[in-house]
């Protein structure tokens, strides 16, 4: 295996990993945006609610108040009916408090409805207001853990570059510089896996007597398409240095 070789296909498998834990890293201010709009979707369900059952509360105490006036009223209009002098006048007071009885009597069934909805509001609200608790500590566990998650990434990503930098310490100079410029100009993929004749990243076709000289393993050789770097993993020794890659 040509050593020089070998630390480019190093340097871009940690690179691979390195994009990986980026990405991760990268999702989770969107993952913690969900995981609190989801939260704070529950809680205005809740609000809203809980603004319906404060109306329906006001709006029963104001209905008390009301047929409480009109309960004041027919007792006031029945002490005066000792005092009018007509027929016509006592009759009036005994429209004006039959009226009065019959709009009490609307509003004490209006009372009822709005008692129900409230109870109904009550024993929802307690249920959500439980729901909604739960929600929160897992919004705020799940923040924890994916913000612990990042964090670990970020030491993974220092591991990956520190190892990184060791290969680029030991790439000749040239190697390094045209490795550099690929991966800035490729979305950071510089070394390419050849298999069955084909560049494993651009998917064009090597020419044949390339690829036979790829195989022996005795120089470095970019894709004619791509112009990345190019290596045959089927030789035995980047079986063997995979397996060992995937334990960094």
């Amino acid at each position: 295996m040509l050593e020089q070789l070998r630390y480019l296909v190093q340097l871009q498998h940690l690179e691979n990993k390195k994009a990986l834990l980026v990405r991760s890293r990268n999702e989770t201010p969107r993952r913690i945006a969900e995981i609190e709009r989801e939260y704070q979707q529950a809680e205005a369900e809740y609000l809203i609610k809980k603004g319906e059952l404060d109306h329906a509360k006001k709006l029963h105490r104001g209905m008390e108040q009301t047929v409480s006036e009109q309960e004041a009223k027919i007792v006031r209009s029945r002490q005066r009916m000792s005092e009018v002098k007509t027929n016509k006048e006592y009759q009036a007071m005994l429209k004006e408090i039959d009226d009065l009885k019959k709009d009490i009597a609307i509003k004490e069934d209006q009372m009822l409805e709005i008692m129900e909805r409230i109870d109904s509001l009550s024993l929802q609200l307690k249920q959500e207001e439980k729901v909604l608790q739960e929600l929160k500590q897992k919004m705020e566990l799940d923040r924890r853990e994916l913000l612990e998650q990042s964090e670990k990434v970020n030491e993974q990503l220092d591991r990956f570059e520190a190892a990184q930098q060791k290969i680029r310490d030991k790439l000749e100079a040239s190697l390094l510089k045209r490795c550099d410029s690929l991966l800035k100009r490729h979305s950071g993929i510089a070394v390419a896996a050849v298999e069955g004749g084909v560049c494993q990243v651009c998917h064009m076709n090597i020419p044949p007597q390339k690829f036979i000289e790829l195989q022996r393993d005795e120089n470095i050789f970019n894709c004619p398409h791509c112009h990345r770097f190019i290596y045959w993993p089927g030789h035995v020794d980047y079986q063997v240095l995979e397996e060992e890659l995937e334990e960094v």
